[in-house]
């Protein structure tokens, strides 16, 4: 009978094994989930009641992006490993209880040794046993391995080095998307302003257009000439079509790292009253190398990546010393043949693998080799960081420059448009000069927003080249107000020259609890020059 039962539950296991088969997530599941998603996406998003400044607009972004939650949810995961490591410091108590069942008893016969070999059994042997057909046992060991102790210590500081750079790594994300916002913010101001002269320029153009069509018609002019005149306006008609497809998405881009839902309504704050001052700088390139060499996230990361090759050595050297293990248990067993069924054992046992002696030399010179590598790769970052600083000074006092030259184009060009339209109205010049200039002062217009957007975006990209911290430490749990009214006013500190306190390069510890979690590109595309809009 518990062989037929054993058999059949054996069957049945193989049978439910080989019966599962690849399942195709249901239409109906996807659409939930989808629902859901557009639900939770709804309620997470804070609404734009009032226009929205810059400094809501980075805010707005470091609350609400996802992928700058994802990041936070990362710098979490990190903390959470470094939880699991330090348990792994811990002696194993090892906690057993088992029960088994014959269905006859385990006797057995024993016979005497000659010369070597055992003497054949007799005729009618004598059998003995030793343990019950039925019986349960019960154990409570400790094993402590003091080479594994000193393994999982420094893996413990090593994985604490690893949150640390988690936590670097969330600074610059936190850095990009300041300046990502920032380059974003204003393009949608640009956008926003000039969308609003497009379509009216593009509604004379037509209606220019239309008229030359007709006086083509009745040959109130040569074909040739009118053809010639529909031509022109045809080309700035193209050019503002263009011109609109280039702006038309800024808004669109800047309510994506806000994180807010695509076709949300939310207004600008610097769209109405466009402020078009010149920012200056008041730091001193030396304070600007010192403040880049001791806050950049990048080297900030090199010295707890030197911690962690120098770790790597220790581990390596440890694992060559003999393993010592520490044992002691409580047992039970409830067999009636033994005489004692509850006993305790305590025990040590040492092992060493002799040809890691060899190995010693091996292991020196790959320490020094690792030490140098991570010496050069802080050092190669630092004059990357250097250079970095400097070229955003150049590409501010050249954004400047070029702000300025593009603010006097304008000044030209919408005096060139008012004496266009004077001579307009007084029938002195065409339709199409008049078409004509409009559209080449705003072209002047479009130049000028754009080359303030790179000058304010280089302004910030010095900040950013500097690893200045833009949000409060407590940004988390910060309300939008709160965060909004604390980004202004570092900011003006900034400005002012008053920089933070520099940062020490290496904290000492991991052991800080992690807040709860609430974007990121590559640090080398937040270092590109700007791109203009046309």
């Amino acid at each position: 009978m518990f062989r037929k039962t054993i058999l059949a539950t054996t069957l049945a296991a193989a049978i439910s094994g080989c019966s599962v088969s690849p399942q195709v997530v249901s239409p109906d599941n996807v659409l939930s989930t989808v629902k859901s998603d557009l639900d939770r996406l709804d309620r997470e998003q804070a609404v734009a009641d009032a226009p929205v400044s810059l400094n809501e607009a980075i805010a707005r972004a470091v609350k609400f992006n996802r992928e700058k939650k994802l990041k936070a949810l990362e710098s979490a995961l990190a903390q959470g490993q470094v939880d699991l490591v330090r348990y792994e410091m811990l002696p194993d108590l090892t906690a057993s209880a088992g029960y088994a069942k014959r269905n006859n008893f385990a006797a057995s016969a024993s016979v005497t040794f000659t010369d070597g070999q055992p003497n054949a059994l007799g005729p009618n042997p004598t059998y003995s046993v030793s343990q019950d057909k039925e019986r349960s046992n019960g154990s409570v060991a400790f094993s402590w391995n003091i080479l594994d102790f000193g393994l999982s210590y420094v893996r413990a500081h090593q994985q604490a080095d690893r949150y640390l750079i988690a936590k670097e790594r969330e600074r610059k994300v936190g850095h990009n998307i300041t300046q990502e916002v920032r380059a974003a913010y204003w393009r949608a101001v640009s956008a926003e302003r000039l969308l609003q002269k497009i379509s009216p320029l593009i509604g004379d153009a037509s209606r220019a257009l239309d008229n030359s069509r007709r006086v083509e018609q009745l040959r109130l002019r040569s074909p040739l000439e009118a053809l010639f005149y529909q031509r022109e306006l045809l080309d700035v008609q193209r050019s503002l079509q263009s011109l609109r497809q280039d702006l038309i998405n800024a808004k669109t881009e800047l309510a994506a790292l806000m994180g807010m839902k695509p076709g949300s309504e939310f207004e600008l704050a610097d769209v109405s009253q466009p402020d078009f001052t010149v920012p200056e700088l008041s730091i001193s390139l030396q304070e600007m190398e010192e403040q880049a060499l001791s806050q950049r996230p990048e080297l900030v990361e090199t010295y707890y990546q030197k911690r962690i090759s120098a770790a790597d050595t220790r581990a390596a050297m440890l694992s060559m010393l003999p393993g010592i293990t520490l044992e002691a248990g409580a047992y039970r067993d409830n067999s009636d043949f033994l005489l004692n069924q509850d006993w305790t054992s305590v025990g040590a046992r040492i092992s060493w693998n002799l040809f890691d002696v060899f190995k010693v030399g091996a292991e020196r010179d790959l320490a020094k080799t690792r030490e140098a590598l991570a010496e050069e790769q802080r050092l190669a970052a630092s004059m990357a960081v250097l250079t970095q600083v400097h070229l955003s000074n150049i590409r501010f006092e050249q954004a400047r420059k070029s702000f300025e030259l593009a603010d006097q184009y304008f000044d030209v060009a919408n005096r060139i448009n008012a004496h266009t339209r004077n001579s307009a109205q007084t029938q002195r010049g065409s339709e199409l000069d008049l078409i004509r200039e409009s559209l080449n002062t705003l072209l002047a217009e479009l130049r000028r927003d754009v080359a303030y957007a790179n000058l304010q975006n280089s302004y910030g990209r010095v900040f950013v080249t500097m690893g200045m911290d833009l949000l409060p430490d407590d940004y988390k749990e910060a309300g939008l107000t709160n965060l909004t009214s604390a980004i202004e006013q570092r900011f003006d500190r900034w400005k002012r020259g008053e920089l933070e306190q520099v940062k020490a390069a290496t904290p000492v510890s991991a052991e800080a609890d992690i807040e709860n979690p609430s974007l990121t590109k590559s640090a080398e595309a937040n270092q590109s020059s700007d791109s203009p809009l046309i």
